[in-house]
């Protein structure tokens, strides 16, 4: 996992421009010594590794810091927790924060995550289904999180194939709910991700129409509220820092990460060692 620091801040009017911004080097980091006691991190379903390690907690502990975690099905659900102030920083896909920041809230970016190489997100259908091209989905039900990543990846790839995201009929379902759907025949064709989708292909129970590689996307972040991250800069800072050593970790010893994460998200540890290469943590 590689971080790039980030300085761009969105604010509560929803405006990205430049003259909103915000750098977090400048006086916010003469704020070395935080008051905070309590950090409030979140995490997604799709599990994390520095949560399981307990990483931050071992680095916070000896400044009489605590931290408690708060698992989110989704980003968008993720960073509406943390505009309310129930979290202080979490991270998300590419899409929820500009559905967040159209919205009105006062986060900020603090790193962005690269993306992975892409076979972890697919379009597919059933392997019986008689539609054999995403053109084919035109005027069908496809089931998929709106808001979410999948949102990103749902429009880029059906403008590869002259439609728009008014061409089908979207099924606006949390994961969980999109997939029994697919699974039961009441939508056309599902946005997978692993590691689900790794196990269906494995099955021979899908075929996949198109999943995101060569999709261009900036990748994932973490995000603060703004209080957060400025007032606490060099908590942040520490944070931050065994994310990043995790995933130095993992790179290495992607095996015993897949073993510490896989019962976690309920999946077998080889089907977990794939998904962290799909992720291209390096």
């Amino acid at each position: 996992m590689s971080f790039t620091a980030l300085v761009s801040c969105g604010t509560n009017n929803g405006s990205t421009g430049n003259n909103s911004n915000t750098t977090l080097s400048a006086n916010a980091t003469s704020n070395n010594k935080s008051s905070t006691k309590l950090v409030r991190l979140g995490y997604q379903v799709s599990g994390d590794l520095t949560h399981e390690k307990g990483a931050i907690e071992k680095r916070l502990a000896p400044e009489g810091i605590g931290v408690t975690w708060s698992q989110f099905v989704s980003g968008p659900p993720l960073l509406e927790a943390l505009n309310v102030g129930s979290i202080d920083l979490g991270p998300a896909g590419e899409t929820p924060p500009i559905f967040a920041q159209a919205a009105g809230t006062n986060l900020i970016y603090v790193v962005n995550t690269p993306p992975g190489t892409g076979e972890g997100s697919a379009i597919v259908v059933l392997k019986d289904s008689p539609i054999q091209t995403l053109a084919g989905l035109k005027g069908k039900k496809i089931a998929y999180s709106r808001g979410t990543a999948q949102t990103f990846f749902v429009v880029k790839a059906f403008e590869e194939v002259g439609l728009k995201i008014s061409d089908i009929e979207s099924v606006n379902l949390p994961i969980a709910d999109g997939r029994a759907a697919f699974l039961n025949n009441t939508v056309d064709a599902f946005v997978e991700s692993d590691p689900s989708l790794i196990k269906l292909q494995r099955e021979g129970t899908i075929r996949v129409l198109r999943d995101a590689q060569g999709i261009k996307t900036p990748g994932a972040y973490y995000l603060a509220s703004r209080d957060f991250a400025i007032n606490n800069s060099e908590l942040l800072k520490a944070i931050l820092s065994e994310y990043y050593q995790v995933g130095q970790w993992a790179n290495k010893n992607r095996r015993a990460a897949a073993e510490i994460l896989a019962p976690k998200v309920k999946t077998d540890v080889d089907t977990m060692e794939l998904a962290l290469t799909r992720k291209n943590m390096t």
